[in-house]
């Protein structure tokens, strides 16, 4: 049966600083007339002073609309969904280390791209994407899992779903520089992962590190998302 994980200190942290900005760009905007706020934050096409910190402010933009109401909190839900289970299996300070090298990777893909076409990147959607391919890599070899108790998939089947959801954006809203910070994100997800595999091994054993209820791995059998 499906059921919400536990809320864990990183992503109660991130999303009450989200939250939080969120507030402040709708007061800012709609009530003291800062209109520029948004575009302050989020990270556009092309270099320009701005960069230099939009690299690292644009998951806190969010149009301060309803429509980017809605897609915050649409992003707040999955983040809670996918990111606390990650965090309750490897631990806070990886995740922090995991969702900074998002965070720069979907940054430098959209930068990179915003070189030669328009469009911009907001939100942190893409590391919910991210997260989620970073734990697709990690239990690709593991069996299989069940989506939300909903959808059988092996587990890379999940890296290919997030390629889907990027480009299904894209085609609703055709933004190249969105577009490729998407598959930052994933790629750096991917590549996080693969590098802590090649660590030599500690020897000290994190006892505390292991399965959430909302996302079990079971070695020799199936694996529940749920």
């Amino acid at each position: 049966m499906f059921r919400f994980p536990p809320l864990t200190p990183v992503v109660k942290v991130w999303l009450a600083t989200t939250l939080a900005a969120m507030i402040g760009l709708m007061i800012g905007h709609n009530f003291l007339g800062q209109h520029t706020l948004f575009t302050k934050l989020a990270l556009s096409s092309g270099l320009s002073i701005e960069t230099l910190w939009q690299i690292f402010t644009y998951p806190l933009a969010q149009e301060p609309n309803p429509q980017g109401l809605t897609g915050y909190l649409i992003s707040a839900v999955f983040f809670w969904l996918v990111v606390s289970p990650y965090e309750l299996q490897w631990g806070r300070r990886m995740l922090i280390q995991l969702l900074v090298t998002i965070t720069l990777g979907a940054a430098l893909s959209g930068v990179a791209v915003g070189l030669f076409f328009q469009g911009g990147v907001s939100g942190f959607g893409p590391h919910v994407l991210g997260v989620i391919a970073a734990y697709a890599w990690a239990i690709r070899h593991r069996g299989q899992l069940s989506f939300f108790g909903v959808l059988p998939m092996k587990a890379v089947h999940l890296i290919g779903l997030c390629v889907f959801l990027s480009l299904l954006q894209f085609l609703a809203h055709p933004d190249v520089v969105r577009f490729s910070a998407d598959l930052g994100a994933v790629g750096m997800g991917i590549l996080f992962m693969w590098r802590l595999e090649r660590r030599p091994p500690s020897r000290k054993k994190d006892k505390k590190k292991r399965s959430s209820s909302h996302l079990q791995v079971i070695d020799g059998g199936k694996r529940w998302l749920n």
